[in-house]
């Protein structure tokens, strides 16, 4: 066991490089989430309960580890022919369990319906290492990954799957999220126009809230949602829940995790962006992550880097266009010691000049 907890402290979640979600995609980019059970819309198995995870239509094809970590479960009927039935005939067929550490919490990726599983219990994976083979078996509708997020515990527990979408996204696609206050399960969430990138998704137009009736479910820690659409289209959309009186304007670009409800309080649509500015992070002092906010008053390219007191570069938060409007940005500080950070906002026009450039500090403590 302290072989185990020394290990899992060696291997922190690693990030895309090219986007803000937190962990990589377990499918290629050209493979879609199934727009008709995403999280927060209906069950399929109990239409009273929201679905826990994420669909994605991987058909018969090679599903990869999202993070690095180590394989806690492993379930698996060998003599299935793999059309269906599974080691779970009525739950997630053969499956994975992936232990990973962050945060300075346990968290367990579930991969569901596979036809074959690669790997084995206690083996050691890295990030993007093929691990099953997909299929449809358990109590699936087709050829599919289903793929949850569950904290602290493999078990599903009280409140601890967490929402897939905010987590992983096709590369140059954004992601939505909101809460709709005093809204009861089920509450339809209207987005307009169609924010989905291809195939499947030329009829989407709706997402559902959860307040978790269904108890397994849980808000992320950070983002506290209740609702959230994953794998949006770079644009301007309009969200719209009409039962119970709430509208948001959103603007997403490539990567981007955008709160529909900014923490002032005031609707985005409302919010009149009409200077450059730089705000100071929120939580400060942060352990281990913050969000940093910053507004642009036209389209333009904008370089967001993190660096030490010394002047090394840490990280880069955002290295492109923007279009006008306030964007919210995470810092996940994991590696990093206690101490005082720097982060610089460089902002040019078209004709590459800068146009706007502010610094801020921030501080860690452990």
């Amino acid at each position: 066991m302290r072989i185990l907890l020394t290990l899992l402290f060696l291997l922190p979640f690693q990030f895309a490089h090219t986007q803000n979600f937190r962990i990589d995609r377990p499918v290629p980019n050209n493979i879609q989430t199934n727009g008709s059970y995403l999280y927060g819309e209906p069950s399929i198995s109990n239409p009273g309960n929201a679905h826990n995870g994420i669909d994605i239509l991987v058909r018969w094809d090679t599903v990869y580890s999202a993070t690095d970590g180590i394989v806690s479960f492993v379930g698996y009927n060998p003599t299935d022919t793999g059309a269906f039935g599974g080691y779970e005939p009525n739950g997630a067929g053969n499956y994975i369990f992936i232990q990973t550490y962050w945060t300075n919490s346990f968290y367990y990726f579930l991969y569901g319906h596979l036809t074959r599983p690669f790997v084995a219990v206690n083996q050691t994976v890295i990030k993007g290492q093929p691990i099953a083979l997909s299929g449809n078996t358990g109590y699936s509708t087709g050829a599919h990954l289903h793929f949850e997020i569950r904290k602290g515990s493999q078990s599903s527990g009280f409140r601890n799957k967490r929402n897939a979408e905010l987590w992983c996204g096709i590369t140059g696609m954004g992601a939505i999220y909101g809460r709709v206050p005093n809204a009861p399960d089920g509450t339809r969430v209207n987005i307009t126009p169609d924010p989905k990138p291809r195939p499947p998704y030329t009829t989407y137009g709706y997402s559902l809230t959860y307040l978790f009736a269904d108890t397994k479910i849980g808000s992320d820690d950070f983002y506290n949602e209740n609702y959230a659409i994953g794998d949006v289209k770079p644009g301007t959309y309009t969200i719209s829940a009409p039962s119970m009186g709430y509208t948001r304007v959103v603007t997403v670009g490539a990567g981007q995790i955008v709160n529909a409800d900014p923490p002032t309080g005031i609707a985005e649509n409302q919010v009149e962006v009409n200077d450059f500015s730089l705000s100071q992070n929120f939580p400060n002092p942060f352990n281990p992550t913050t969000a940093i906010r910053f507004q642009i008053v036209q389209r333009s390219y904008v370089l967001l880097k993190i660096y030490d007191l010394l002047g090394s570069e840490i990280k880069t938060l955002v290295d492109g266009e923007r279009s006008e409007g306030i964007y919210d940005e995470l810092f996940f500080a994991d590696e990093l010691p206690s101490g005082v950070y720097v982060y610089s906002l460089v902002v040019q026009s078209a004709e590459g000049k800068n146009i706007f450039r502010e610094n801020k500090k921030m501080m860690l403590v452990r």
